[in-house]
């Protein structure tokens, strides 16, 4: 029979080996380490209850986690259903160290520098720098986004069709919070190692969808801002047909039951994905 102080080294040796294998770059060795950390939690689960539902449930509570949260705080938030996108000056080097790096990247890959922007939704701020590629007809966007003491920063480039599509293609870290509309285009490619990894995702991107330099609409770069505030706009105004969003008043919305579950499953997907 197990003594209790092996069945607590077990399950700190399996953690140990979920952080290890979630250290690594290699996004198969990560799958690995967050099926450690599940079975972990079976082993946890288990060994306080002796029972194999017990180790279930321990397992079931990463997925109860998300809907609590969606269920209990998402839904409570209120977002504006416009957003003024304007000039901002750039956060400090401590706050966004990556920037100068990225920019680089960018200029290195024959993207020319357009001006810094950003936007605050709900309690979250957008600082964004754009670029634009003349003979490419792209737009790159070098972003950051905080909330509170928490931030992450990606990386997006977009094209725009004559007939008016939008393709993009980014490596932001989290699942889409709202349904794209049928023009907007959407290519994550997470893992990109490099300004010049998802560049080449893009042109890819653009080459399978069968779009050619000539269907692409040229830029005006004084505009590059205007573009990202219709983009919101546009995906929002779909959002509310879809009846994923509603707006409660005031120039504000939020999301609805069926928005939740929408939530909900793209969260799933991106902990099954991970």
């Amino acid at each position: 029979m197990e003594t209790t102080l092996q069945q607590i080294l077990y399950v700190a040796a399996v953690i140990v080996f979920a952080i290890a294998c979630r250290s690594f770059n290699n996004r198969f060795i990560q799958k690995l380490g967050w099926l450690a950390l599940l079975g972990a939690s079976y082993l946890s689960g288990y060994y306080l209850t002796y029972s194999h539902i017990g180790g279930a449930i321990f397992v079931g509570a990463w997925f109860m986690l998300p809907w609590m949260e969606i269920v209990f705080r998402v839904r409570r938030l209120r977002f504006p259903i416009k957003s003024e996108v304007k000039h901002r000056f750039p956060p400090s080097r401590e706050v966004f160290p990556e920037l100068s790096e990225l920019s680089s990247e960018a200029d290195d890959a024959g993207f020319t520098e357009v001006g810094d922007t950003g936007w605050k939704f709900s309690q979250t701020d957008y600082f964004m720098r754009l670029f634009y590629h003349a003979e490419k007809r792209m737009q790159a966007a070098i972003a950051l986004a905080q909330q509170g003491e928490f931030g992450f920063s990606y990386v997006s480039l977009t094209s725009r069709t004559i007939s008016g599509v939008t393709f993009t293609t980014t490596n932001y870290p989290f699942a889409a919070t709202m349904k794209h509309s049928p023009k907007q285009r959407l290519n994550r490619f997470t893992h990109a190692g490099s300004f010049s990894d998802l560049l080449e995702r893009h042109e890819d991107f653009l080459h399978r969808e069968g779009i050619r330099s000539e269907d692409l609409a040229l830029q005006d770069t004084e505009y590059l801002h205007a573009y990202i505030e219709r983009d919101m706009s546009v995906l929002i105004d779909h959002n509310i047909t879809a009846g994923v969003i509603e707006p409660t008043g005031n120039g504000e919305f939020r999301y609805s039951w069926r928005g939740c579950i929408f939530l909900y499953w793209q969260v799933v997907k991106d902990m099954l994905r991970v």
